[in-house]
């Protein structure tokens, strides 16, 4: 499955975007790209500013990713500056590219290759069959679904969104569905990929999210409601499904449904 950044926004037009881009630390590795990875392709170069190799690969790999629609993103890592991340992946020569799915590597390579040589790795990448993923849900759909609404609940979104994605065909299905939007626009605010650029409804959205986190869902919905408010009609019929996913978990007699539902009606 492809996924595409900016969740509320459709496919980009443009064939060249460095929306596919990020500059990443040893303080955001796991956001941006272990838990991307769960989400989409993740190939992370290791580079430094002192190595001539590094300066042939770097465009490389950005003329791909700004190129690859969505395909995968690329994470640029300097050695020079974060110590922990190549330590922990036994980074001994730059440039070295590492590759993620599910959290974990699945294709890598050192050095300064050609580009068709680099396109084949990205594409065996993307071909190979996804990992195992580390986190563990039931294969259970009804214990499944309710560990979703737990987590959802608790605030965490990372962990509702894997167990919702590609849920197993059950009567469940319809009811997990419904939660998915709710989880992946937690995942994608998290991260950035569903930020807009919007200051306001940038704002709205994080304060949503923050609200979620703290199992405040009537906060949230104070953040989501404001935000219907702003930005275009495409932001509108965003920021309206994602609400309607948070009534679905809290059900139809909640009184933050059947105060805020309304609204959408109107």
């Amino acid at each position: 499955m492809k996924w595409f950044p900016f969740g509320n926004k459709k496919e980009n037009d443009v064939q060249e975007s460095e929306q596919w881009i990020r500059n990443v630390s040893d303080a955001d590795f796991e956001l941006q790209v272990i838990k991307r990875s769960y989400k989409m392709l993740v190939v992370v170069d290791f580079w430094a500013s002192w190595c001539g190799p590094c300066r042939q690969l770097g465009p490389v790999l950005e003329k791909l990713a700004a190129r690859s629609g969505g395909e995968f993103m690329l994470a640029k890592i300097n050695t020079e500056q974060n110590q922990q991340m190549p330590q922990k992946y036994q980074i001994r020569s730059i440039p070295a590219v590492k590759m993620f799915r599910n959290g974990r590597v699945v294709n890598q390579f050192v050095g300064a290759l050609p580009q068709m040589l680099v396109r084949k790795y990205i594409n065996d990448a993307q071909s190979k069959e996804a990992p195992a993923q580390g986190f563990q849900g039931s294969d259970n759909p009804v214990k499944r679904l309710q560990q979703a609404q737990h987590h959802l609940k608790k605030g965490n979104g990372f962990h509702a969104f894997y167990l919702l994605n590609e849920f197993p065909d059950s009567p469940e299905a319809a009811a997990a569905a419904a939660l998915r939007p709710l989880a992946k626009f937690m995942c994608d605010i998290e991260d950035g990929d569903g930020l807009t650029e919007l200051p306001a409804l940038d704002n709205a959205y994080t304060q949503a999210l923050q609200a979620l986190q703290r199992s405040k869902p009537g906060k949230a919905l104070q953040h989501l409601a404001a935000a219907l408010e702003k930005g275009e009609a495409i932001d509108r019929s965003y920021t309206t499904e994602v609400m309607e996913s948070l009534f679905a978990l809290l059900g139809p007699d909640h009184q933050l449904t059947r105060k805020y539902q309304p609204r959408l009606a109107a």
